[in-house]
């Protein structure tokens, strides 16, 4: 499970390393084929790894899929149709920009605002107050969540991008996404905005999972079969929506995927910044 490339969790370096390690010890192939094996009654799973990259973040394009060719690795990119048309982030990634760049001060009195005690911090530093505004937010119903944003942005009226923050956070465009090779990449749903599931009402949820999937077969003319869950939320009646419209679904939960498992709960193992532990995890999920 990979997000960005190109950044201090998954420098390109170590990225590439990764690829030539799996590519020398292992049998990447594409979800359809591992959903393939798995409904087989003769074939078994044999040191066989899936690829998967959640955001449709722009680095994935021009960091990540030329790696993916040169080493002919298969790979499932799971993108959000309404932000690539809007060319905006998806929303944690601009709030944790824009909190990063406020004094400590600052930061505290968004915790006040938000409700967060100084006992709820993670810790006294910046960064461990950003994680925890952020952490709180994604447990907000849509509107409260809605409503903190507009706050933190009337409170940081001043904050501009930079070019190192648009090469981590873009999303890829449609002409970038519609030139990759459909035959090593496959394109997956991972809703229209990224919306956290379980925080909006059922009317919103049904459009989150349907529209995601019609939206993406019209702009790219060929078929989206698979979903990933935002920041791994879900519940049964989630599931089952998703289950109405795809042949299966990814989560956040570390571990295999093996025979007998629900589809639309497929384990994952999370990438990591060095190839060391990105190997032990592989072993050690």
């Amino acid at each position: 499970m990979f997000h960005g490339v190109g950044g201090t969790d998954c420098p390109v370096d170590i990225f590439e390393s990764q690829m030539k390690y799996l590519r020398r010890n292992f049998n990447v192939i594409p979800l359809q084929e591992a959903l393939t094996i798995a409904g087989d009654a003769v074939r078994n799973f044999n040191s066989e790894i899936i690829l998967t990259f959640d955001d449709g973040l722009r680095n994935n394009y021009t960091i990540a899929y030329p790696i993916l060719l040169r080493y002919e690795l298969p790979a499932t990119f799971f993108v959000c149709p309404g932000l690539i048309e809007s060319r905006t982030w998806q929303w944690a990634y601009e709030m944790e920009q824009r909190l990063l760049g406020c004094h400590l001060n600052r930061l505290n009195q968004i915790c006040e605002q938000l409700g967060i005690g100084e006992q709820e911090r993670k810790g006294n530093n910046g960064s461990d107050v950003v994680e925890t505004i952020i952490e709180l937010m994604k447990t907000m119903d849509n509107d409260r969540r809605i409503r903190s944003e507009h706050f933190i942005r009337s409170l940081t009226p001043d904050y501009k991008t930079t070019k190192r923050q648009h090469d981590l956070y873009d999303t890829m465009s449609w002409d970038e996404l519609q030139s990759m090779d459909p035959e090593l990449i496959t394109i997956g749903s991972h809703t229209v905005h990224h919306q956290l599931l379980t925080r909006i009402p059922s009317e919103e949820i049904q459009y989150q999972i349907k529209e995601s999937k019609q939206w993406l077969q019209r702009r790219l003319k060929r078929p989206v079969d698979f979903f990933c869950y935002p920041n791994g939320d879900y519940d049964a009646s989630i599931a089952h929506v998703v289950a109405q419209n795809y042949k299966a679904a990814v989560t956040t939960k570390s571990g295999y995927f093996t025979k007998g498992d629900d589809v639309y709960e497929i384990n994952r193992i999370p990438a990591a910044d060095t190839l060391p532990l990105f190997a032990w995890r592989l072993f050690r999920p």
